[in-house]
């Protein structure tokens, strides 16, 4: 596996050579790991390249690398090309994806940097969102995309990156604005599976999953309770093949999937009906699993930007500044993760008093 600082070296640099006191990846590397240990301003991240500066140098291999004012990190974060910068870590990231034969189920979905955001209420709105795929197996990020809500959708985002992707016998799990047929066609070229949410924005593919229901006993199910966060609910999921007629509108798909949640969420009923089409060929507990393990993006990535390092509320509203520390924290996130560490609060009280340890994920 290629090291990190090798591919941050590989990060346009497009400063004039004779003005350049600074290399590009030295300050990439010292806002990651001020990021990884709670410096979210760039005066933090100037101060924490101060008060480490011995051990930074030592790590770099470079005793004549100066420590960067914090006006540094702010030029250099708002000049570097988001992308350029976000095609790199999609390459870093791949490489730590598993290559045994079990597959990994991806989580993909779209998070807003509200920071971004301008003319909130005028109609020349615009904002930056990230598209991440989350790996349920062990909670890395291997792929992000940006887009401006003023230039693209999420669906045609995610329809790119599904034609990018080198991974592949993966199992992508996506929600209901992405069941369209041309994003089905996309994953099944990119020889990838697929779950997707069913709702009414397809009301006759809707209404033709609801009648079969309905109608026929399913070949699986699986029924569990979940009395946690206040709650008891129990989920019935329930799967069907796909008949004859829905595979021509649908291409690929060969079984969809009833999910029933119902019971009391802090005191009140709660009855909610889900139907997900998928191309590959699963358990009910699988399923079951797995359509729950989705909304992991949610709090154990979407959460973590946004309470653990800020994003949303981050006073950084410079658009590229703001994606590129949106990239670096997935980096963060990332380096946690394969230190075995579920909790980003956990990890950073770990990693205080032991920067030491570094090394041996980004040489």
């Amino acid at each position: 596996m290629s090291s990190l600082i090798s591919f941050l070296k590989r990060v346009k640099d497009w400063r004039d050579s004779s003005g350049k006191r600074y290399p590009l990846w030295w300050i990439l590397l010292i806002v990651i790991l001020g990021l990884m240990v709670g410096c979210l301003s760039y005066r933090d991240l100037s101060a924490f390249a101060k008060n480490h500066h011995d051990y930074l140098l030592r790590l770099a291999k470079n005793t004549h690398l100066k420590v960067p004012s914090y006006s540094t990190i702010r030029r250099i974060m708002m000049g570097i090309e988001n992308d350029n910068l976000i095609p790199i870590f999609n390459q870093w990231a791949t490489q730590l994806s598993s290559k045994e034969e079990i597959p990994d189920w991806i989580a993909i979905n779209g998070k807003s940097i509200k920071s971004t955001l301008t003319d909130t209420y005028g109609n020349k709105q615009n904002f930056a969102s990230i598209v991440s795929w989350f790996s349920q197996e062990n909670g890395l990020v291997l792929a992000l995309e940006k887009l401006e809500n003023k230039k693209t959708s999420e669906i045609h985002c995610v329809r790119e990156m599904v034609d990018n992707t080198p991974l592949f016998n993966k199992i992508l799990t996506l929600d209901a604005v992405h069941c369209q047929k041309e994003t089905i066609r996309t994953i099944n070229r990119s020889h990838n599976d697929y779950v997707i949410a069913v709702k009414k924005n397809q009301p006759k593919l809707y209404n033709s999953l609801e009648e079969i229901a309905h109608n026929q006993i399913p070949f699986q199910e699986n029924i569990c309770t979940d009395t946690s966060h206040g709650r008891q609910i129990t989920r019935q999921v329930s799967v069907f093949e796909v008949p004859e007629k829905v595979p021509k509108i649908w291409q690929g798909s060969q079984y969809f999937i009833k999910v029933e949640r119902k019971g009391y969420r802090k005191d009140k009923p709660y009855h909610q009906i889900v139907y997900y089409l998928s191309s590959c060929d699963q358990t009910a507990k699988k399923f079951s699993e797995k359509i729950q393990g989705h909304w992991g993006i949610e709090n154990q990535l979407h959460w973590v930007k946004d309470v653990i390092f800020a994003e949303d509320t981050s006073p950084i509203h410079h658009l590229q500044s703001a994606v590129n520390f949106s990239v670096l924290k997935t980096i963060c996130l990332n380096l946690f993760r394969l230190l075995g560490f579920l909790s980003i609060t956990e990890g950073r009280r770990w990693l205080g008093q032991r920067l030491w340890l570094l090394p041996i994920l980004i040489e």
